[in-house]
């Protein structure tokens, strides 16, 4: 991409520990991010999930089972994206109750993605994936373009409560892997017609999950607006542009998908407001009155007995063809 060879590399360097401490920074000529991250959780997500001893949030991961009660060789691990959301979340909370508890919450999952940030390929900065994701087929290690989205946003919010130059510098190593293309070490594939989209999955071939590629943009959007970024606001535009070229992919005429991976999966009822949200917030961001059109036309699929009928339907049929 042309991106990045306008982007100049920065010099490798060792990360050490994280400590929140107050440091000068250098002046950006950008803007300050709202501390409220623009996605909604109410209702969607409430973050009940285990948490370590210095307080982050891990999940159950099996191979052979979804549900750590059906398998017991179902382990406990880290998730950079649900870390990432669950400070999100509470920096939300933090913005109305101002407890130093909800915001101590938020620094605990910043502190872990400033400790777990590793080099990866060709000078990227990644939160690197342990573990294999067997639906889609990534074998550990593996990168996701949304968990660098949602680890951006998170921690440049949080740079602005406890000012550090650590965390400016992992956030511009972190966004350099949206400027090269998976098989390179980034997280840039493409859809059918060559334009942009950033992969929640590293897979062959793309999985273009939606809800993935879209919290992965409003990282480049925060990245863009914090550093006053030509090139991410240009590559923010441009793959913007290309998504609603592509979104008509995702719609079924009667309901929308999860992505669009050869399994050819419908969304869930959950995810389906999940899109609806998201493209409300890129109407918002950018202006542009396409993607509240599409939001209001999927939100109708939902509340359309006989969509929901029609969905049920082929959720039924899909699962069946799945495990044949």
């Amino acid at each position: 991409m042309e991106f990045r060879a306008a982007y100049p590399d920065l010099p490798i360097q060792e990360l050490t520990v994280f400590k929140f401490r107050r440091r000068k920074t250098r002046a950006n000529k950008g803007q300050p991010l709202p501390l409220c991250y623009p996605f909604d959780w109410n209702g969607l997500e409430n973050f009940d999930y285990p948490l370590d001893d210095l307080g982050v949030p891990q999940v159950w991961i099996s191979r052979l089972s979804r549900s750590a009660f059906a398998d017991k060789k179902a382990e406990l691990r880290y998730n950079p994206i649900t870390i990432a959301q669950f400070g999100l979340f509470h920096l939300q909370k933090y913005a109305v109750n101002r407890k130093e508890m909800t915001l101590r919450r938020s620094l605990d999952a910043a502190r872990w993605l400033m400790e777990n940030f590793r080099e990866w390929r060709n000078g990227v900065g990644a939160w690197v994936y342990d573990f294999d994701l067997d639906f889609y087929g990534p074998k550990a290690p593996w990168i996701s373009g949304m968990a660098q989205g949602q680890g951006i946003s998170l921690l440049l919010r949080v740079h602005q409560l406890r000012p550090d130059e650590q965390v400016l510098e992992i956030c511009r190593r972190a966004f350099r892997a949206f400027l090269q293309p998976v098989a390179e070490g980034g997280v840039c594939a493409n859809f059918p017609d060559g334009t942009a989209a950033f992969e929640e999955f590293p897979t062959t071939p793309p999985s273009l999950v939606l809800n993935g590629h879209v919290f992965a943009l409003l990282g480049v959007y925060d990245y863009a607006q914090f550093f006053g970024d030509q090139i991410a606001k240009q590559l923010f535009e441009e793959t913007v542009s290309g998504l609603k070229r592509n979104l008509r992919r995702y719609d079924t005429g009667f309901w929308n998908r999860y992505d669009l991976h050869p399994t050819n999966r419908l969304a869930s009822p959950m995810y389906v407001r999940v899109h609806v949200q998201l493209l409300n917030i890129l109407a918002e961001l950018t202006g542009d009155p396409f993607f509240q059109n599409y939001a209001a036309k999927w939100q109708g699929y939902l509340d359309d007995p006989l969509c929901r009928a029609r969905w049920l339907l082929g959720k039924t049929v899909e699962k069946i063809r799945l495990r044949l």
